[in-house]
């Protein structure tokens, strides 16, 4: 994620505009208009990143070892541990996503992409791409 100001803000500002930001992502109920909004106000990276935390966590939901999801995902064994240790201290949100990728179908989209990557990786791990 892009770097953060040192400087505090106030915590009447700071929890003003984080209100109107969860209001925003709340009140976007169209799939197209919360695309258009995201692509808009993240960058590629940014929404790369949180996209690979929503794989991560859900894959450790699925019971996969932290060292095939850093093979898998190209992330580091830190980031893996800092979400396994939010994951398992507050599940209730990871939970709420997990299930509503389950209840859209993504699951299967989600478990086919990782067994694309890792039929990749095996086959790169032998030099035959």
């Amino acid at each position: 994620m892009p770097h953060v100001s040192k400087s505090k803000l106030p915590n009447e500002t700071l929890q003003e505009i984080t209100s109107a930001f969860l209001f925003v992502l709340t009140d976007i109920k169209e799939k197209d208009n919360m695309s258009q909004f995201l692509n808009s106000f993240l960058s590629k990276t940014e929404r790369l990143m949180l996209a690979k935390r929503l794989a991560i966590v859900y894959l450790l939901n699925e019971g996969f070892e932290e060292t095939k999801i850093s093979q898998l995902l190209h992330v580091t064994q830190s980031t893996i541990s800092l979400l396994k240790l939010k994951f398992e201290n507050n599940q209730t949100g990871y939970q709420k996503a997990i299930s509503k990728i389950k209840k859209l179908g993504l699951l299967e989209e989600i478990q086919r992409a990782v067994l694309n990557l890792a039929k990749y990786s095996i086959r790169a791990a032998g030099g035959r791409l």
